[in-house]
């Protein structure tokens, strides 16, 4: 009885030691697939960014062409600055810095844009002029002219207002390569200041709101009612202004800036750090919260949504975050957000997928103080149902119908159709399009004559139909 037992002891021994070796070989199988995958995400990361990153390059290259027949004399400063930032971008894609690249590249080719609009209209260059616009964004020329809708390439002279709506955005280029992100709620004036030298820098006079800049080869002043900030060369930052209480938020994301109140206190903002401007008081500089770091799904993927009907946003924890921020939008500037939450605790959200089209989304971390950090470079994704077999691209262009085009002297009414889930644009500009992939939109347009109007329409694997439509424009 004793042998039958020690025998069934060890045969059960046997037993439980075989189905624990399975558990960890299962275990070990999974976390080499979860390992594959990963490296998968990253490795497809990498290569859509440096097809990107070549594809801005080349249109920068090009645009770099145009401009060596073209007396640019007058922009000396500014086609130099868009040259470096284009080495720049080839340094860093020689060295596989996609992601720098691309910033670069883009920076380049809008101030090289910019150069050529101003080649284009002498006599009405400007400081700066509108790069992109979302929502209800508007332009007044002075103190005593009319709010007009903001455009794509529309230059601003010194003098100028700028506001946005609730729900309106605006990127705008100055000619020295400072790069403004106007948010929502916000008005400035565009102006200028001189050095102690005589030499001209750019400036605007804040009102309210909130503007994230970029700086290129030179300075930015931002004066607000009660403090001016001058944000060194080279540097991202922010400055908010509080339309009721006139209180300030200056803070430096990369770089810095030299802060002076009103009353004539000073501050030093170093990176990652920020100054909250109170009456004519000054805070002492503090840190800001990290920027998270996105991590899937892989920037630029494509995702199958005859497959998979949810998708698991994951960024990797800041230290000392109590909570983050997360925004899921079709457009670059986030607004009008699809999600838009300030209170996850958690580093992932899970988001059902409900329709085709191309989705872009961000993260920023609170600290236990409520004080939010940058935001996380926004990595973008696409849904769409594969039409192609064997999961190759499809190279098909969209369609693109335009079932009419209203004239009323210099305002025109543009309505068509394209494929469900396609992205419109119209002169530069994004346009709401409908589930079944209709669109209507009212185009302005300043210039008397001859002109033209463009439409592109792009699917969700990149593929472009263009079309321009010959008006004529009279104004009133």
């Amino acid at each position: 009885m004793s042998v039958q037992k020690a025998n069934r002891r060890r045969r059960d021994w046997y037993s439980v030691s075989e189905e624990t070796l399975r558990a960890i070989v299962i275990l070990l199988v999974t976390v080499v697939v979860l390992g594959l995958s990963f490296l998968g995400y990253r490795i497809w990361e990498s290569r859509a960014q440096e097809r990107e990153a070549r594809k801005v390059i080349d249109q920068t290259q090009g645009l770099v062409q145009r401009l060596q027949d073209q007396d640019r004399s007058g922009y000396r400063g500014e086609y130099d600055a868009a040259w470096q930032s284009l080495q720049e971008a080839r340094n860093q894609f020689s060295n596989q810095d996609f992601r720098g690249a691309l910033d670069n590249a883009r920076r380049s080719r809008n101030m090289l844009l910019s150069i050529l609009d101003a080649l284009g209209q002498p006599g009405n260059v400007g400081q700066a002029q509108f790069i992109s616009i979302q929502g209800d964004v508007e332009y007044r020329r002075g103190d005593g002219g009319d709010w007009q809708e903001a455009r794509s390439r529309i230059p601003l002279q010194s003098g100028d207002y700028v506001r946005t709506s609730e729900n309106g955005s605006a990127e705008i280029m100055f000619l020295d390569g400072t790069l403004y992100t106007v948010r929502p709620n916000t008005q400035f004036i565009v102006s200028s200041s001189r050095t102690l030298t005589g030499r001209e820098e750019q400036a605007i006079e804040m009102e309210y709101g909130w503007v994230d800049l970029s700086t290129a080869q030179g300075t930015s002043n931002v004066k607000t009612p009660n403090a001016v900030a001058r944000v060194q060369q080279s540097s991202e930052a922010f400055v908010a202004v509080d339309r009721q209480s006139s209180q300030g938020r200056f803070g430096a994301l990369t770089g810095g800036i030299e802060l002076t109140s009103k009353g004539g206190l000073k501050r030093e903002v170093q990176a990652n750090q920020q100054v909250v401007q109170t009456g004519e008081l000054l805070s002492e500089p503090a840190p800001l919260p990290g920027r998270p770091a996105l991590v899937t799904p892989a920037d630029n993927v494509d995702l199958d949504l005859d497959r998979v009907r949810r998708v698991a946003l994951v960024w990797d924890p800041v230290p000392d975050a109590a909570r983050y921020a997360l925004q899921v939008s079709r457009t670059h500037l986030f607004v009008e957000n699809l999600i838009d939450v300030k209170n996850r605790t958690k580093t992932q959200a899970t988001l059902g997928l409900r329709g085709e089209g191309t989705f872009q989304w961000r993260v920023a971390a609170y600290d236990k103080n409520g004080v939010q950090g940058p935001w996380s470079q926004p990595f973008k994704f696409r849904v769409a149902s594969f039409r192609a077999s064997m999961g190759e691209k499809d190279d098909t262009p969209p369609p693109l119908d335009l079932a009419d085009v209203k004239s009323y002297g210099s305002i025109f009414i543009v309505a068509g159709r394209s494929e469900a889930g396609a992205q419109i644009e119209i002169n530069g500009e994004q346009v709401k399009v409908a589930a079944d992939g209709s669109f209507t939109k009212t185009v302005q347009l300043s210039k008397e004559g001859w002109s033209f109007i463009e439409i592109k329409a792009r699917d969700s694997w990149g593929n472009e139909t263009s079309r321009r439509h010959r008006v004529f424009v009279e104004n009133p």
